[in-house]
């Protein structure tokens, strides 16, 4: 976790334009911490959101990561009108990799996943060709313990990591292996939202993506992408890609033999299909241990993430959570 550095009050509402219906702060650095905008007297958070808009997206573009907080939104009904205030139209989530419940239209709860687990570091549908610009988070239910959403600049990292691993992943991009075995992780079906073999081969040739079926129910899909992509509004280069998420390392070791690199259920490398080794990975390891950003959530809480600049994770909790999550702005990767 890391310590807060932020402009006061005052200082922020004159930056940032706002009234004092909020209360902001701003951090004193792009990535130590995400802007927070509190309500201090705010009547209709709606109207609200509308009326800011294009000041909040400022924001999100300087700094990556912004925190609305003590805003009435209440239900996932209101979160999906206040997300299309800031962040347009949800997308559909497909090519999916996480399981999850959609809530209402494009609203779906965050990743289900064992609670006594963590999720690691990761930018939404980086290992996809098309991915998401935006994503926010709403809460709906804060856990009594644990269940925060670790944030980090990919930015820093980007300045972190050193030039040979640099150099290594410009030169080799990420491949992606997925397989659908059944009985673990996602079926391709969930996937791809079809039942329908042929919509599935269809689109993955037009994608350029390698695939065979093993059989009827597993299907294996190498993909390579660029570990690199420049953002589409700025122009500026990030670090974006699922290669530390997909990491064998990061697997429970008895799962990695039982299944082999072959036949895991998602598993990164090397472009040319080599193996991403442990001192290249240590350097993410100790960037995310230094560098993320934790805060415990509150009812009503609504995080909003450009996805290019910020990674996020899930600690483990206790008791009931509810985050729901929102995507917008798609973009198809470029090769």
């Amino acid at each position: 976790m890391l310590k807060k550095e932020l402009l006061s009050v005052a200082d922020s509402r004159a930056a940032a334009g706002f009234g004092d219906e909020v209360n902001i702060q701003i951090p004193i650095e792009a990535g130590d911490w995400p802007v927070v905008i509190e309500s201090v007297s705010c009547d209709n958070s709606l109207e609200w959101f509308h009326k800011h808009s294009a000041s909040i997206n400022s924001l999100l573009l300087k700094y990556g990561a912004v925190l609305l907080r003590g805003f009435e939104i209440g239900s996932p009904q209101g979160f999906d009108l206040h997300f299309r205030a800031l962040g347009g139209d949800p997308i559909d989530y497909k090519n999916r990799t996480s399981p999850r419940n959609e809530v209402v239209g494009n609203i779906y709860t965050s990743t289900t996943h064992p609670k006594d687990q963590v999720i690691h570091m990761h930018t939404e549908n980086s290992y996809s060709n098309v991915y998401n610009r935006i994503i926010a988070f709403f809460c709906l239910i804060p856990s009594a313990v644990g269940g925060e959403t670790p944030i980090a600049d990919e930015r820093k990292l980007l300045k972190f990591l050193s030039e040979e691993t640099k150099q290594k992943f410009r030169e080799k991009g990420v491949k992606y292996l997925r397989n659908t075995v059944p009985g673990v992780g996602l079926d391709w079906r969930t996937i791809y939202q079809t039942d329908d073999v042929e919509v599935v081969n269809k689109k993955l040739r037009e994608e350029g993506v390698e695939f065979k079926w093993v059989d009827k129910d597993h299907l294996r899909v190498q993909t390579i992408l660029p570990a690199f992509q420049n953002h589409p509004i700025l122009n500026e280069e990030m670090w974006f890609n699922h290669m530390y998420f997909g990491h064998k390392s990061l697997f429970d070791p008895i799962v990695a033999e039982f299944f082999g690199d072959e036949n895991l259920p998602f598993v990164t490398s090397f472009g040319d299909g080599s193996e991403i080794d442990d001192a290249t990975i240590q350097e993410f390891k100790d960037f995310y241990a230094q560098h993320s950003i934790v805060f415990k959530w509150e009812k009503d809480d609504f995080l909003l993430l450009d996805n290019m600049m910020f990674s996020h994770g899930r600690n483990p909790f206790e008791g009931e959570r509810k985050i729901l999550t929102a995507m917008s702005q798609p973009y198809s990767f470029v090769r």
